[in-house]
């Protein structure tokens, strides 16, 4: 039995601009994250590491001391681009160039022998345009040992009869940011979820994690892990949305329900406010869009920071009302 490593929508850029407050920027917790997986690669004798696009850095140098790291181990790189790596002929250039990394720039087809499984990789368009029809269009196949297809994009773009029709053990995908498991046409459409991100709209504070797929001789497993250090976390108010004279609550990434009716009372609201950055004190907290009247569209900071910074608590209190029903 051998094992790989699944991993998408890293997001890896070094934002910059009005677009959020932030303690610590998302680059520099992603770092910590992706550093992580040398570890496991080392204790687990991970042969693959797959990578199912939006990998999305500013640079493509910022990535080149993972993938030469994670080279060195003895893990081969296979990866995509999703729809979100635009300069993705910048990437390819960069990275290309390092032994045992192999870049899906045009749809492409590796038998590795050490993992004893072959990939496929297609990278799909912006707005993810034409990727059905690149699905359905590729090779058959039908081997004595497992493949897997490395791909981004929507569940919908892979229809069952489509993944009956093509013979693949595993899809190692991206795109949706939380982890995801669908079986359809005899096969698991594998969603690992992201690294770490603040930009993402209500509902979308998922855990951060990565898959380790293992190779047997009936097929190919998987199992999720969670990545260690802080989450994302989410809580706001829609003044917009009512039931007399409660206001609906969402609480993303919190233990308990993800909506509730509350009632419109500031003791009420401050009080749960200060008790669920009290319940996560390094984690980060992030409020909706918005840019009247802030310096930026978003504020992140950890439960600890808001619950000790007196100005910033206020701050994230306002914010923490969308400005509209429709908010992100």
């Amino acid at each position: 039995m051998t094992r790989f490593i699944h991993i998408a929508d890293l997001h890896h850029a070094r934002h910059t601009g009005n677009a959020i407050t932030a303690e610590r920027t998302s680059f520099d917790i992603q770092a910590d994250k992706l550093a992580q997986l040398a570890e496991v690669i080392r204790r687990e004798n991970i042969k693959a590491v797959l990578i199912a696009g939006d990998i999305e850095v500013s640079d493509p140098e910022d990535f080149v001391p993972y993938l030469k790291t994670w080279t060195a181990l003895g893990a081969s790189v296979y990866l995509v681009y999703g729809d979100h790596d635009i300069n993705r002929l910048a990437y390819d250039d960069c990275w290309r160039q390092i032994e045992h990394v192999h870049s899906f720039l045009r749809p492409g087809y590796v038998f590795d022998e050490a993992l004893g499984a072959a990939i496929y990789g297609l990278s799909c368009e912006t707005n993810q345009t034409g990727l059905k029809e690149d699905v359905a269009r590729t090779p058959m196949r039908d081997d004595l040992y497992p493949n897997i297809f490395l791909g981004h994009g929507d569940r919908q773009r892979f229809p069952a009869s489509v993944v009956a029709r093509l013979g693949f053990s595993y899809y190692a995908l991206g795109h949706h940011h939380r982890y995801e498991v669908t079986r359809r046409g005899g096969a698991d459409l594998v969603y690992p979820g992201h690294v770490f991100s603040v930009w993402d709209g209500c509902g979308k504070a998922w855990p951060t994690g990565y898959v380790i797929g293992e190779v047997t001789p009936s097929g190919i497993t998987h199992e999720f892990r969670p990545f260690t250090g802080p989450e994302t976390r989410r809580l706001s108010f829609n003044p917009f949305i009512r039931d007399g004279s409660c206001i609906l609550l969402t609480r993303d990434n919190l233990e308990g329900s993800s909506e509730q009716w509350i009632a419109e009372d500031e003791t009420v609201l401050r009080e749960l406010v200060r008790s669920t950055l009290a319940d996560y004190p390094d984690d980060y907290f992030v409020t909706p869009s918005q840019s009247t009247g802030f310096p930026t569209r978003r504020l992140s900071m950890t439960g600890r920071t808001l619950l000790e910074d007196d100005e910033r608590f206020e701050e994230f209190f306002a914010r923490s009302f969308k400005a509209t029903k429709t908010t992100q």
